[in-house]
């Protein structure tokens, strides 16, 4: 899932974002901003041009639940950390939040 999130979010691609992503989706952002699914993906096309590295740190499976830990790097340099929460859903995964730290 973390690998289609980055793929798509790479490519500016917010259909193939949809698929990764529950309706009920949430971001939280380190200045108090909740960020909802809809919201996402309408920005998504319009996120400038920068070449993409995503950094898996960490990932654990919790039954039907999964949190994974890792880094956007944009042009070299850090731009920011990220938790995303995943979770099994009438057998398929989703993910249904994201925690963005500076």
């Amino acid at each position: 899932m973390d690998d289609a999130w980055n793929a798509a979010y790479h490519r500016k691609d917010a259909a193939a974002l949809e698929r990764v992503l529950a309706d009920d989706w949430l971001a939280f952002f380190p200045d108090g901003r909740v960020v909802f699914r809809a919201e996402l993906l309408a920005q998504v096309p319009r996120n400038p041009d920068a070449a993409l590295m995503f950094e898996r740190h960490a990932a654990r499976v919790f039954g039907d639940a999964a949190v994974t830990r890792g880094t956007l790097y944009a042009n070299g340099e850090r731009v920011q950390s990220f938790l995303r929460v995943y979770a099994r859903r009438e057998g398929e995964w989703r993910a249904v939040s994201v925690q963005v730290v500076p």
